[in-house]
Parts: C-alpha cells; structure tokens; sequence
C-alpha cells in the first residue's frame, strides 16, 4: 500500500550521481592579490574623506606653489626649488592615506565582511598597504606634475630662467620619501587600528622625540630621529650616517610594520 509520505518524498540520488555533481563544480578560487589591491583602492576613493583628503593635498601643493612663483628669488626658477615647496606641505599629509587605509576596516566595522570573503588577514593587509602607496604616488605624481608645469611657467612668463637640472635624482628622492612616509603610516594605522588615535600618535611620537631626543642623549639621538633620516634619503645623501638613517627607518617604519600585521591578524573583529 502505497502512503502519502512516500509519493511526495523524493527518493535519495545515488551515491554514484552525488559524487558527479560534487565533481562536476568548478573548484573554488581565492581572490588574487592585484584584485585584492584593486579594491581597496576602489575603497580609498569611493569615501568622502578619503576624496577630501586628495583633494586637499593637491590645493595645498598648488597653494605652495602659487606662493614660490610669486616669491622667486634671484637666479634661475628651478624645478628644485618648486618641488620642495610643494612637497613639503604635502609629505606631512600623505601619511594619513596609509593610516586611514588600514583603520578604515575596523573604525567603519565593515572589518567582519571584508575578513569573511578573504579570511587570510595578513594577505588582506598587505593589500592595504600596497593600495596606500600606489594611491599616494598617483597623488604625488599630480604634484610633481604641477611643480614641472609651475617650472615652466616661471621661464616663461618672469625674468627667471627655467631649470630642470638634476631632475631625475630630485624625482628618485621625493618618491622614496613619499613611499617609506606612507608605509610609517600605515604602519601605526595597522598597529593601533582608530583613525584619530593613530594619526595623532603618527605625528606626535616622532615629533616629541625629535625634540626631547637631542637633550637627553646628545648625538646619540640620530639614531632614533626618523625625520633626520628621511631628510637624507630626500636628499640622497645619508652625510657618512648610515647605522644612524637604518636603524631609525628600522624602529619608525620597519617594527611598527611588522607588530601591526601580527596585532592585525589576532585582533577580534566585531
């Protein structure tokens, strides 16, 4: 006699028929590492703030360069002289991208998403930082460009000649500094994970041992002033101090890198 239960219950597949099916799926691929970098960059610009703060970077380098071209002094309008100008204001700020790179997950509490479709954290992290520098040197590459064009303009338009000479090591120095800036940000983003937090310690640490550094220890203190050693590597001359530039770009940039991935991958994602 044949009952209700068994008509609509359907009968179970064969073992043989579920392993084909099993088989017959594609095999699941994780995320590669460019399309990981790919979008957190598309998270860098997709915020307002992260949209302000470029935008603010580039009318402060514009501003600075306003000011060098109406104030040239005698000789020749070099590309030199505007490139530091613009690049001063703005090497202080680029380091946010990097900090704000790394919070951004855990400030906005989107770190449990991101972390579910790429549970490998480090991998992610170091997407970040990736993006964060090839952010920053598209934003310095705006930069250098209205320096070049600033450059030119002074030749033609006052009495200065226009010089482009040196530029090549100018450009390899700027874009260093610009680099090793960013990672230090980064760097204490991933280490204290809040983006007022970490972009006050970012500026304040380096800055009070600067200067308190050279009072309590004399010349010792080279070793840890970072903003010494970045100043040299701008300058690609590192003045016979060598031990003193790697171990302050080692303790500035280098440890905070290496404890911010380590605290990133054990943090508790809520």
């Amino acid at each position: 006699m044949t009952t209700v239960t068994d008509l609509e219950t359907p009968a179970p597949a064969p073992a043989k028929h579920r392993a084909e099916v099993a088989t017959s799926l594609p095999p699941a691929r994780g995320q590669s590492f460019l399309k990981l970098v790919t979008i957190e960059l598309r998270k860098s610009v997709d915020t307002r703030s992260g949209r302000v703060l470029i935008a603010a970077i580039l009318a402060i380098a514009l501003a600075a360069l306003t000011w060098q071209i109406t104030h040239l002094p005698a000789g020749a309008a070099g590309f030199d002289g505007f490139l530091g100008a613009a690049s001063s204001g703005v090497m202080l700020i680029l380091p946010v991208i990097g900090v704000m790179a790394m919070t951004s997950e855990w400030t906005q509490r989107t770190a449990l998403t991101t972390f579910t479709l790429s549970p490998r954290r480090v991998r992610v992290q170091l997407a970040k930082f990736v993006s964060a520098v090839v952010l920053s040197a598209v934003v310095m590459t705006g930069v250098v460009v209205l320096a070049l064009g600033t450059t030119a303009l002074a030749g033609g338009v006052t009495d200065h000649a226009a010089s482009f000479s040196g530029i090549g090591g100018q450009l390899a120095g700027a874009y260093l500094t610009m680099a090793l800036n960013v990672v230090m940000g980064a760097a204490f983003g991933a280490l204290i994970a809040q983006t007022a937090v970490a972009i006050l310690v970012f500026f304040i640490a380096p800055t009070a041992w600067s200067l308190a550094g050279p009072a309590l220890f004399k010349d010792n203190a080279n070793y840890l002033d970072v903003f010494g050693a970045l100043g040299r590597i701008a300058e690609r001359d590192l003045h016979g101090m060598v031990p003193a530039t790697l171990t302050a770009v080692g303790v500035w940039i280098v440890l905070p890198t290496i404890v911010g991935l380590w605290a990133s991958s054990r943090r508790e994602v809520k």
